[in-house]
Formats: structure tokens, sequence, C-alpha cells
């Protein structure tokens, strides 16, 4: 998912911090640009805040969404837990340097802390960083669908394996496969500026003569225009993109994986998880496991041996 050209609404509350995970899962939900918390945390003491912002942020054109977040903030708002929203437009230039501001090192699952790359940080041990900078592109960590894809991800025997990757926005499913070892990772997006941050990503992570991006898609029916990626085999396939265009592409992915291989398939909201399976299992994909957190969810499946 790439937001290049586009400019975003900030959706923007004053939160207590017993309302806060209500709020952020919400934008989180919700909001395509995804959402953040700034702590207001000035100067070298830490002090506990008593109330947080809560940001999330719209394409402009999806005015729909936004009328609903305003009328479930505004109702939320007349119980005391939080202010009314405020929203402002963004450039896109100024919402990529915005994300710098709510992007902590955050620890994933067991294995993985995702790093921003423009800060020092001294790794915990026995942690793989993901040095990231998402610049453009979708794909810092913070948003359920990529932890849960992470997660998915380390529970899986990666080393030596082909992985593809499937819409890598910034690169961090890609990179964390090669960190896990695997010998050859290929990976894809439609958006060129995700393809050129993926690959900055994958040399800021030393990893990237075993990452091969390019821009390409697989086949569905929607016409973007671009190349379908001829590979197939693979031990592992990474989908994080929506739940409609996973359906759409469903087909095309048992021929992408070995007999035996696992795919991974994520972006999708929890409500919409039945309407997937139905598809996946349709083409032949069998599910073992089923992560959900903050109402999103992620799908492992197998092509039968």
């Amino acid at each position: 998912m790439s937001l290049e050209n586009a400019r975003l609404i900030e959706v923007s509350v004053e939160a207590s911090l017993e309302a806060v995970d209500d709020v952020l899962g919400l934008l989180s939900r919700h909001c395509s640009g995804g959402a953040a918390v700034d702590e207001h945390r000035e100067g070298p003491v830490w002090e506990p805040q008593e109330r947080v912002t809560v940001k999330g942020y719209l394409d402009e054109h999806d005015t729909e969404t936004l009328q609903k977040l305003e009328i479930a903030l505004l109702l939320l708002s007349r119980t005391g837990a939080i202010s009314e929203p405020t929203t402002r437009l963004l450039e896109a230039a100024d919402w990529a340097e915005s994300w710098k501001a709510f992007f902590p090192p955050l620890l994933i699952g067991e294995r993985f802390v995702v790093v921003p790359s423009w800060v020092e940080y001294q790794v915990p041990e026995g942690r793989l960083p993901l040095y990231i900078d998402p610049g453009m592109a979708f794909g810092t960590g913070l948003h359920a669908t990529t932890r849960l894809c992470l997660i998915a991800l380390e529970r899986q025997p990666v080393a030596d394996t082909r992985v593809l990757d499937v819409g890598t926005g910034s690169g961090i499913l890609a990179i964390a496969a090669a960190l896990l070892g695997a010998a050859q990772v290929d990976a894809m997006d439609v958006d060129p500026v995700c393809v050129q941050v993926s690959q900055e990503n994958a040399q800021r992570n030393g990893v990237a003569s075993r990452i091969q991006v390019e821009r390409a898609t697989l086949p569905s029916r929607a016409r973007t225009g671009v190349a379908y990626h001829q590979g197939s085999g693979y031990d592992l396939l990474l989908i994080n993109i929506l739940a409609e265009i996973i359906i759409d592409m469903a087909a095309s992915l048992p021929p992408r994986i070995r007999p035996g291989g696992v795919c991974i398939a994520s972006g999708i909201l929890q409500e919409k998880v039945p309407a997937v399976s139905e598809a996946l299992e349709g083409v032949g994909l069998s599910i073992l496991d089923v992560l959900i957190e903050d109402g999103w969810a992620a799908l492992v499946l197998s092509r039968p041996a």
C-alpha cells in the first residue's frame, strides 16, 4: 500500500489512559494510513500522563469512513473519556514525516524488534532488529496486520527456504524472512515507490543480496497494467494486502506454492475471515491457524502435499 500521491486526513482526539486501547483499536481497524499514540513526553524525565493524543490517518477521498469515525468519536466524547475529534488535511510528505514522532522501537512476537532507521537503540539480546524507514510505503510494524504476519512468520521453519512476498510495501516481511535465514526472497509491489523503499530497507538490514524486488503482481480480475510475477515452487508465500484483493487473487496463490508449502495471508478484518477462508479453501489451501489482534486477522494455510 503506497501513499505517494495521496493526501490524508488526520483524525485526532485526546484520550484518557483508560480509553486509549479502545480508541486506538477503533482507528486501527478503519484507518488505511494506520493509527498512532503521542504520549506528550518532553524532556529527559519520564512523567506519566493523564491524557494522550491518539491519531488516525485516512485517504482524503474516504469520506464515508471519516463520517462514521466522527460520529463514533463524538458519541464517545460525551462520556468524557475523549475529547471531540479534530481533523486536518496532510500532504503525503507531511504524513510521512509525522510518522517519525509516533514510530518507537517495537518488540513483536518472540524474535523481532522493529527499529526506526533514524534512532539509536540497544537491541535486546535474542532479538532480530528490523531497521525500517517506511518512507512513503506502508509497513512499519505498528499496524496489527504487519505484527500478525511477523508473529506467524517467526513460527515457521524459514531457514534455507524460498519465500514470495506479495505487496511488500516497506519490505518489512521480506527482510524478516531473510533475517530468519531464507535463502531467497522474491518481493513484489505494484507501486514503484514501494519497490524503491523496500530495496533501500533491504540494504539497510544487510540482506539485499537475498532479496529480489520487482514491480509486479499476481493474476486477478483487477487491471493494474503491471506485469505478472512468473515464479513458482515457493516454500512460503506472504500476502499482507486487503481481504478483497486476497479473495480476487485466490486462484493465483496455490500455483506459486510448492506442495506442502505455507501461505500467510493478512490485512483481513476479523469479520471478513469467513469470506477469505472460503475463497482460499475453495482453491485447495487448508487452514492451519488463525491469528487475531485488534479486530484484524492473519490466516496460516498450507498447500497439501
